[in-house]
């Protein structure tokens, strides 16, 4: 089979599309069959205004405004009606992404985010562009937002999914239940030791591991307050991200309080596959690849706060499949992590079920895929009305 040449485009909305595009890339680069490999973030392709309302203002509006959030969320969730507002827009901006697209020249592209998608589809449709597109949903909800009219193959993280798309008019056969990608660091290593010893962690201790964005703009002192409820003997690690005033609040308050678990305060980081494979509960918001990543672990889920919308079906997917549980309040966070750690057959039940759903070779499955019916035409969807 000749090599080919693989464009892959994200969207820095949120990180889960970044990531999720992240494990393609790796897949592709592992794959003799892929000549070379092109990741762009589609957004740096666009204005500075439409670039901070995609990126920035949904971080704003999911923290500030959630109820108007999952206002918007409702009410653009309609099969085949997408704004002509929007989709003009999306047209005025996306000529710098059109021109660098058609100069790669790709023999497929996939997408983790459906406004690139739609740009592509544009393309195909206009006979500008003479390439496969592979369409990848990084959450456990199709939004009406990933239709688009021309592809040649929907990837998607569960049956359901597929059922649901094929109900607005996606043909079966070009519908693939692969999973969300995730890189491969997040399969579990048959031995933790080396881990415990590189960060200097007694293996004896459970660790407590909290993805601190879940609390969104909670002070310090309330998350440590929320943390302190835990009433078995732990290691709670805390990871700050991108927010330096809260990992430097919550270390000075920390020394101040001396509280009664052992506490580690991380800002960003590239290793969280490290710390989540030597965690044994993981506190965390349900966004899809953050799921994925714990799935593939196999590290139980604290599901708190969850963004209106598309979290929330996250949520559901995790609960239905037994394989985290979700407080009623933020104050009982810490009955469901003892819950958790003093149960040894609920964490082994719990850890069982999320392995069985995890999909950890997703990356590799859609790229296969892609190669395998390369010389595929793309279709058109029949755009059935609801």
């Amino acid at each position: 089979m000749e090599k080919k040449r693989v464009l892959i485009l994200s969207a820095s909305v949120g990180s889960g599309h970044i990531r999720a595009a992240q494990a393609l890339e790796e897949a592709c680069n592992k794959n003799p069959l892929i000549e070379e490999v092109l990741h762009i973030d589609a957004l740096e392709y666009t204005s500075f205004f439409l670039r901070n309302l995609y990126s920035k203002g949904y971080l704003k509006a999911v923290q500030y405004v959630p109820d108007l959030w999952a206002w918007g969320f409702e009410n653009t969730d309609e099969p085949w009606k997408k704004s002509q507002f929007g989709i003009d827009i999306q047209k005025a901006q996306s000529q710098p992404l059109v021109k660098k697209i058609l100069t790669y020249n790709p023999d497929f592209i996939i997408c983790t985010h459906f406004t690139p998608a739609d740009i592509v589809s544009r393309l195909i449709m206009l006979d500008k562009l003479h390439a496969n597109l592979g369409i990848v949903v990084t959450d456990f909800y199709v939004h009406a937002l990933w239709l688009t009219d021309i592809f040649t193959r929907y990837f998607v993280p569960k049956m359901e999914n597929k059922i649901h798309l094929n109900k607005y008019g996606i043909p079966l056969d070009r519908i693939e239940v692969t999973g969300i990608p995730v890189m491969q660091s997040f399969i579990p290593p048959e031995d933790t030791s080396d881990l415990f010893k590189k960060y200097n962690f007694d293996p004896a201790i459970p660790i407590v591991l909290l993805s601190a964005g879940m609390f969104g703009i909670m002070p310090a002192k309330d998350i440590l307050r929320i943390l302190e409820n835990i009433q078995t003997h732990c290691h709670i690690v805390i990871i700050c991200g991108k927010s330096e005033s809260l990992r430097k609040q919550l270390l000075a308050l920390i020394e101040e309080v001396k509280p009664r678990n052992q506490y580690t305060i991380v800002g960003f980081t590239n290793t969280m596959h490290d710390y989540l494979h030597m965690a044994k509960v993981f506190i965390g918001k349900p966004g899809g690849l953050a799921t994925s990543e714990a799935l593939c672990a196999g590290v139980p889920m604290i599901i708190w706060n969850p963004i209106p919308g598309q979290e929330t079906y996250n949520a559901y997917h995790i609960l239905e499949n037994g394989a985290g549980l979700l407080p009623d309040n933020a104050l009982t966070i810490g009955y469901k992590v003892d819950m958790i750690l003093q149960d040894e057959v609920l964490y082994e039940q719990l850890k069982k079920n999320a392995l069985s759903i995890a999909q950890p070779k997703a990356a590799e499955t859609i790229i296969e895929i892609m190669l395998l019916n390369n010389n595929e035409s793309p279709v058109k969807a029949f755009k059935k009305k609801q």
